[in-house]
């Protein structure tokens, strides 16, 4: 456990030392929720203020972000460069270095997380989670299905362009249609129909849900879908993931 750790922080170090990294983690949901304030804020939709839906839609967003381009694209290129290859060498055993990669997935969206809900609560009064509880485990429920999900598309790519490509093609498509920047309601019945075959979807509503009007057991099916993910990503990803650019 102690090496899964000491790569997870090395692995962190490495990240922060990325400036476009961090300006895509940190920095550019900062600059998006203050966009989209300028036009929005102090207005109401389904009795919700502009943070209320905003900041958690985009806690969710990181999460996606965070998994395909914290996780997914970067072992993508250790993969392409001979570096996981590298590491089968070592003492170290497959699920370690996985798991050290998710730790630190998950270390880094948790600082992102809590940024985008200090920068909600100082500029749009937005107040803590209603069931604080229900919404942490929402983000766990919500990473347990976006990190496997994302290591196994990424896993199709052949080389780390094609990663990026792939990461965000699916950012774009669910930032856009899952309701996390506009509302579901005010889109053509035909893309409220793709809305909901999105991950993102279920995740917002999800985080939307917990924060603002119920405790987690009123979102059963939305638990049930992303869980399902979950697990049948992990069983792709299991099959399709390469320890070799081969």
């Amino acid at each position: 456990m102690n090496a899964v750790v000491q790569l997870a922080i090395l692995e962190t170090k490495m990240f922060f030392r990325d400036r476009l990294s961090v300006f895509w983690t940190f920095l550019f949901p900062v600059v998006m929720i203050w966009l989209f304030g300028s036009m929005f804020v102090g207005s109401e939709m389904n009795g919700l203020t502009f943070a209320e839906q905003f900041v958690p839609s985009w806690i969710g967003v990181n999460i996606v972000t965070t998994s395909f381009f914290t996780l997914g694209t970067v072992l993508a290129g250790y993969r392409e460069t001979g570096v996981l290859r590298r590491y089968q060498s070592t003492p170290l055993q497959p699920w370690k270095i996985l798991a050290a990669h998710t730790v630190q997935g998950t270390v880094i969206f948790f600082f992102s997380a809590v940024l985008l809900m200090v920068f909600g609560m100082w500029m749009y009064s937005l107040s803590l989670p209603e069931y604080i509880g229900s919404t942490l485990l929402a983000l766990v429920i919500s990473i347990l299905a976006f990190f496997p999900f994302a290591l196994f598309l990424t896993s199709l790519a052949k080389n780390t362009q094609a990663a990026a490509a792939i990461s965000s093609l699916f950012l774009n498509v669910m930032l856009f249609l899952s309701g996390a920047t506009f509302p579901i309601a005010f889109m053509p019945e035909a893309l409220q129909l793709v809305a909901k075959l999105l991950p993102l979807y279920y995740v917002i509503n999800l985080l939307r849900g917990t924060w603002n009007e119920a405790p987690i057991s009123s979102y059963g099916f939305e638990v049930g879908i992303l869980l399902g993910i979950s697990i049948v990503s992990i069983l792709l990803a299991s099959r399709f993931f390469r320890w070799n650019g081969k």
